[in-house]
């Protein structure tokens, strides 16, 4: 396997699974590997072949984290060139108009769980653990976390795990919510890809309104009632509406498109 493919992809039944491959580091995203989800996530978004996506790591980790061998940037231009890429990554991923399904079984450090953070869903394995290495490192954490955190588990939960830095294991992440769903050890890709399928047979339309409204951060039941008013009436005429309704009616799986 070439040494430079630091980012795996396989499309099957609509469902992309991307896998951080650097196991003999465990999947530290480096520049390069940042890059390459990059191009791998951008391609997804458009490619009508994609309906779902499941981020994972290789080897039983999911990532190590930021890749420390590289820091500090040369320069401050560095610097600002690599937050605005770590920028563009992270919204790629909470920001998709596809369902994107993390599935984490080992160490994921640092910036890895900021990507973990930003999926709409998050299968731990029993024995993974969430690590929030900053404050020991004398950094900001990144990737969005401050952000994705406090969406996930609320602002004071979030404030004081990134303040003290210790371990979030699959247990505890459940309790908190940072994780959706647990599984016994070796189990979190094939959860994630199960669920995944399920999404990838849902209508993308529906599931991409559904997901703009919750990243907006939108929870006042007007905003909800507003937002339905402006995207509703576009559904009703939609052709997956129309398919959903016949396959209702006649007790079939429908076949939805996006259109």
């Amino acid at each position: 396997m070439p040494t430079d493919r630091l980012v795996l992809t396989a499309l099957h039944d609509g469902v992309l699974v991307v896998t951080l491959n650097d196991p003999a580091r465990r999947n530290p995203v480096s520049t390069l590997m940042r890059e390459q989800l990059i191009t791998a996530f951008a391609a997804a978004a458009a490619d009508d072949a994609v309906r779902a996506l499941v981020l994972t790591g290789a080897a039983g980790a999911f990532s190590s984290g930021g890749d420390l061998s590289a820091m500090p940037p040369a320069t401050k231009e560095d610097s600002d060139k690599r937050m605005s890429r770590i920028r563009g990554l992270v919204q790629l991923v909470a920001e998709s108009a596809k369902p994107m399904i993390a599935a984490v079984e080992g160490p994921a450090a640092g910036i890895s769980v900021g990507l973990m953070a930003a999926c709409d869903i998050v299968i731990m394995a029993e024995g993974a653990k969430a690590l929030f290495p900053f404050t020991r490192l004398g950094l900001l954490p990144d990737g969005g976390l401050m952000g994705s955190l406090s969406h996930r588990i609320g602002r004071s939960a979030a404030k004081r795990v990134l303040l003290l830095g210790d371990p979030v294991g699959a247990s505890e992440a459940l309790t908190l919510g940072l994780a959706d769903e647990t599984v016994p050890a070796g189990r979190a890709l094939q959860r994630a890809v199960d669920v995944a399928v399920v999404l990838a047979g849902r209508a993308p339309r529906s599931l991409a309104a559904i997901k703009d409204f919750f990243a907006a951060g939108r929870l006042d039941v007007n905003d909800a009632l507003a937002a339905e008013q402006r995207i509703q009436p576009e559904l009703y005429f939609s052709q997956d509406f129309a398919e959903g309704k016949a396959a209702f009616y006649r007790r079939r799986e429908p076949r939805f498109t996006g259109n």
